[in-house]
């Protein structure tokens, strides 16, 4: 049956397209569907003057050369051509073949975003499995439906952060329907907004709902990518054991469920834990690449090609010039604002620091070292616009960092330079990139020795490749910029140093869950770990108590344990804020104090929001376990 005479239907289809620029249409032999897609968008393309495009999903893999795709890979190479090439102009999309049921997930989720806001107009046909009610020759004509608003919303958002406009993000995010805002995939896209802003502390207690709600629903694959940001989440926080953990068991469940792209990412992250100890994994990350590239994801392929050419990119003879310039096309290409940010920084960072190898040669008989300068000056300017523009404070602050490094005049313009800095890495609780203005600010220490904030950061092998240059000026490692690591526990103080570490016991505190969130129990655990020459360390611990105290709006219980049986606390704030805690471990038979410790645990809001202080306040010398 051909429903291309029913011209009621027709024309009922063609005021809901044109109203909703969004026309789904399932059911019905494959000719008969194709038939009347062509046919609305004919007569809609017709009125409005716009060219027709027409794509098969079935045919994705062969026009690619990869016959053996599955249909959620050649689907999704068919969302990559709409983003890439049909929503910079208005047009009319045919999309049909949409596998049975991706019609209502996460393909029709998908093109809805590549055409958020394009004026084009969007046509999608689903096929049915064979034998199903709507397979029948009596079954009914097309149905044609829009998605509801919390789709829409979610999908524009979605977007919004895959083009790296991270502040549009939120806006839609926050605009969710207050009954939807617990949907798994929103909290993941806020996660990952928070993530990319250089705020991964709010992203904690998001993407534990996010796990809960995926697996509460039983949908493995949006659990996957939720264990795949947690990953990444704990990886931007230097938890490197954390994250590898994450990340393999986000890796193995996305190949059980055929989510290559998926397989890129977090193959791709696990290769960029490497480079925190200083030793980047070019070849994982070229694999990456290829992965993505194979699922069509030309996105993803972005970001690997990026990572690959920074770990490469202080090679001898490297061809940092042209990979740099790919790059930045190929994220030109997807839109993303983001990516192509990262891109000038990173290229920047590579001209300002090169000698002139990668293709700058000198000019009229000098070593081009101005036209260098004033290159790399252009590049910083256009990432600082862009990192701007996409509300991304973390790529703003470290742009700001080595451009003021890089140009004495901008320093000299601008006195203070270091405090503005300081300023924005303050409003994203990055302790770590506070600290590395300190040192850019400080100069060279007199011992040689990395200052105590980023010692107790950062793992030795990242610190022995900071350099300095003639002028005193720090050569940063390109790694730094990629994690906001905490102090690590038990890590000595300066104070520690002069006295016999070996010989003392020391007071551990581990919080166990991430970032506390006020009302929710967060547990902390607390140790006893003697020194090597300790009598201890040969020994069982002997029955030690103790004790926990609140030292603001929260509560800790149990009021005591002890540290041989594996003492733990529960801390629940009631605000956000900084919260003290102090624990005191005494001879229960005795009753003398061994030791008395404090710890400030960060709190951060319970609401999605971005957690932004509002006034910067001098880093406190927090005295930690």
């Amino acid at each position: 049956m051909s429903f291309v005479g029913h011209t009621r239907d027709l024309a009922a289809a063609r005021r809901e397209l044109k109203s909703r620029r969004l026309l789904v249409v399932s059911g019905a032999p494959d000719p008969d569907r194709s038939a009347f897609l062509d046919a609305v968008a004919r007569e809609v393309a017709d009125e409005a003057g716009l060219p027709v495009y027409c794509l098969r999903v079935a045919d994705a893999g062969e026009r690619s050369g990869e016959a053996g795709r599955t249909p959620g890979e050649a689907a999704h190479a068919v969302v990559e051509a709409c983003r890439g090439g049909f929503v910079v102009h208005p047009c009319v999309v045919v999309v049909d073949g949409v596998p049975a049921g991706a019609a209502d997930g996460s393909l029709l989720a998908d093109l809805v975003g590549a055409f958020a806001g394009s004026g084009s107009f969007l046509l999608v046909g689903s096929t049915l499995l064979v034998g199903s009610a709507d397979s029948r020759e009596d079954a009914a004509p097309p149905s044609a439906r829009a998605p509801d608003d919390h789709t829409v919303l979610l999908e524009r958002a979605v977007t919004a952060h895959r083009r790296g406009r991270l502040g549009e993000a939120e806006q839609h995010l926050s605009a969710l329907p207050s009954d939807r805002c617990a949907d798994g995939w929103a909290l993941l896209t806020r996660a990952a907004v928070h993530c990319d802003r250089g705020d991964p502390r709010a992203a904690g207690p998001l993407l534990r709902r996010a796990v809960e709600a995926h697996q509460v629903a039983g949908d493995r694959r949006g659990e996957a990518w939720a264990v795949f940001l947690y990953g990444r989440m704990c990886r931007l926080r230097g938890r490197a054991e954390d994250a590898r953990r994450l990340l393999h068991a986000a890796r193995e469940t996305f190949r059980a469920v055929g989510e290559t792209p998926g397989e890129a990412w977090a193959g791709g992250e696990l290769a960029r834990l490497a480079t925190r100890s200083g030793a980047p994994d070019p070849d994982a990350l070229a694999e990456a690449r290829r992965l993505h590239e194979r699922a069509g994801d030309r996105r993803g392929a972005a970001w690997a090609h990026l990572w690959w050419t920074v770990a490469r990119a202080d090679e001898p003879g490297f061809p940092w010039q042209k990979e740099f310039a790919d790059v930045q096309g190929n994220f030109h290409e997807v839109s993303d604002r983001l990516g192509t940010a990262w891109t000038l920084h990173h290229h920047a960072l590579t001209l300002a620091r090169t000698d002139g190898a990668g293709g700058t040669d000198g000019v009229d008989g000098t070593d081009g070292t101005d036209e260098r300068r004033r290159e790399a000056d252009r590049l910083f300017e256009g990432a600082l616009a862009l990192f701007e523009e996409a509300d991304c404070p973390h790529g703003r602050a470290w742009t700001m960092l080595e451009y003021a490094l890089r140009s004495p005049a901008h320093r000299f313009l601008n006195d203070e330079w270091a405090a503005e800095i300081r300023h924005v890495f303050h409003g994203i609780g990055d302790e770590a990139g506070e600290a590395w203005v300190d040192l850019a600010e400080a100069g060279p220490p007199p011992d040689g020795e990395p200052p105590y904030e980023l010692a107790c950061r950062y793992p030795t092998a990242l610190l022995d490749t900071l350099g300095w240059t003639e002028a005193g000026e720090p050569l940063i490692p390109r790694a730094a910029r990629d994690t906001q690591p905490e102090p690590r526990p038990g890590f000595p103080r300066p104070g520690d140093r002069d006295r016999p570490d070996e010989s003392m016991a020391h007071v551990r505190l581990t919080l166990l869950d991430d970032v506390p969130v006020p009302d929710v129990p967060a547990r902390i655990a607390l140790e006893v770990v003697p020194g090597p020459g300790h009598p201890w360390s040969a020994a069982p611990l002997p029955p030690l108590m103790a004790r926990a105290t609140s030292l603001g709006h929260a509560e800790i219980d149990p009021a005591h344990g002890v540290p041989a049986d594996g003492a733990e606390f529960r801390f629940t704030p009631h605000r956000p804020g900084s919260h003290r805690l102090r624990f005191t471990v005494e001879d229960p038979a005795t009753g003398t104090v061994l030791q008395q410790v404090e710890a400030e645990i960060d709190v951060v809001p319970s609401d999605p929001g971005p957690h932004r202080p509002t006034v910067p306040a001098p880093r406190p010398s927090a005295r930690r376990a």
